[in-house]
């Protein structure tokens, strides 16, 4: 009686350590993949980066993050800079619009960017569809 009760003692600390270890297996470290094209088909990516530029600027990565958060909220650049945005929602997606229309509202999912450079110099304004405290600014000298 004893032994099948650790036995089962034992099952059961096996079954959590498992259940432990998976759940720590996704955890989102907020950082941006490095060749976010494996996972990606590649028309969708070339969909989402129509705007890249063939690369004499610098670029920039902006987050969409949960609890309504862009980070960094605010950008200074130059003219010739690409600012990608990623989103860190892991299920649904964002919606980016550009209040300036440089570009239709483009649907972010999860570690699919979306790039835009900025050629002209002014004041931009970013928000997310159905959040609008949820607003980025970006400044091109």
């Amino acid at each position: 009686m004893v032994i099948l009760m650790k036995g089962k003692i034992l099952i059961l600390l096996l079954v959590l350590v498992f259940l432990f270890a998976s759940g720590c297996a996704e955890k989102d470290t907020g950082l941006v993949p490095e060749d976010s094209n494996t996972s990606t088909p590649e028309a969708s990516v070339a969909e989402q980066n129509e705007n890249v530029s063939s690369g004499s600027g610098e670029d920039h990565i902006v987050r969409l993050e949960y609890y309504e958060v862009f980070r960094p909220s605010e950008l200074d650049i130059k003219a010739g800079d690409t600012v990608s945005w990623w989103s860190g929602k892991r299920q649904g997606t964002y919606v980016l619009v550009s209040e300036e229309g440089l570009f239709p509202d483009k649907e972010l999912a999860y570690s699919v960017p979306y790039s835009y450079t900025f050629n002209d110099p002014g004041t931009y304004l970013f928000t997310v569809k159905d959040v609008p405290e949820m607003n980025f600014t970006v400044r091109v000298s």
